[in-house]
């Protein structure tokens, strides 16, 4: 497609017009690389090309897995660990929370955890001295990643939260998203339920983006101190981009992902640039140019 430009916020065919002014890239991985089963077109050639230019690449994204179960996860939808050189996951940062307990308010979560997730999640707390019970009253604190099926609702949960927030157990939420991409749907996140947990009025601390912790992280590993040299690449505004442009670094969106809906268009369709910039606009965002989808 040809590139236009509405209210200062290009809209790009590729981005191959950006790669040069920048050494490294910061990339989201669902609703970008791919759609939660599949990889999208395109995306595997955008990374091997960033790498035959001697870019670097760390894939930056919430999601309650180890990095070790994220990688597989990636090379089973196409996506091999040659393609970038980290992999950071809101997961991994909790295990290591959880771990060495660098926080008081982590030191008095106790060890008698009830997850809210599904099953998959609990590596989170694999390895640890810790005890995963099934009932609010043997808990100590609840350990949210999410749903623990793509088909329930908010709705299932609401008797359970009230249970825990009455017995005042903190809430440690390891996937900040409020929604997430399953299968291209778009279905209720770890951070829904984490946020109806705190208006029910339990106490909840997040692990992952847009809070600083995860990106602390990642500059680190990039080893780039002029981040106006790295570029953020994600697909929601709340989180991915809200994340990078507190660390202070340049955004592009990409609008085939999450925010399709908001956006009325369907994968691969640019969109309304009105509606784009209204969108922009209300989360406070303003990213350096927008992407219907990632290809070079």
């Amino acid at each position: 497609m040809a590139d236009t430009t509405h209210e200062d916020i290009p809209l790009l065919g590729g981005l191959a017009r950006l790669a040069d002014g920048y050494d490294a890239f910061v990339i989201d991985a669902g609703g970008v690389l791919h759609d939660g089963s599949a990889a999208y077109p395109g995306a595997v050639t955008v990374l091997e090309n960033l790498k035959a230019a001697g870019k670097r690449i760390c894939l930056l994204t919430n999601q309650a897995r180890r990095t070790a179960s994220a990688a597989r996860l990636l090379d089973a939808m196409g996506l091999p660990s040659g393609l970038f050189d980290h992999l950071l996951t809101s997961g991994e940062l909790a295990h290591q929370w959880l771990r060495h307990r660098p926080e008081p308010w982590l030191e008095d979560l106790g060890t008698a955890c009830l997850h809210f997730g599904p099953i998959r999640d609990a590596e989170l707390i694999h390895g640890l001295d810790m005890e995963a019970v099934d009932q609010p009253y043997l808990a100590q604190f609840v350990l949210c990643t999410g749903l623990n099926d793509v088909e329930e609702g908010l709705a299932d949960y609401e008797e359970v939260l009230r249970i825990c927030a009455r017995a005042e157990l903190p809430m440690l939420c390891a996937d900040p998203e409020r929604w997430i991409l399953a299968g291209g749907d778009r279905r209720p996140g770890g951070g829904a339920l984490a946020r109806r947990y705190a208006e029910l009025g339990g106490e909840v601390d997040y692990c992952g983006l847009p809070f600083g912790d995860l990106y602390d992280r990642c500059l680190s590993l990039l080893g780039i101190g002029d981040r106006s040299r790295i570029l953020a690449i994600g697909d929601n505004l709340a989180t991915d981009l809200a994340g990078a442009e507190a660390a202070g670094l340049d955004t592009v969106l990409v609008t085939g992902g999450l925010h399709c809906r908001d956006l009325g268009t369907a994968w691969g369709e640019a969109p309304d640039p009105g509606r784009l910039a209204a969108l922009c606009a209300a989360a406070g965002r303003r990213p350096r140019a927008v992407l219907p989808t990632l290809n070079w």
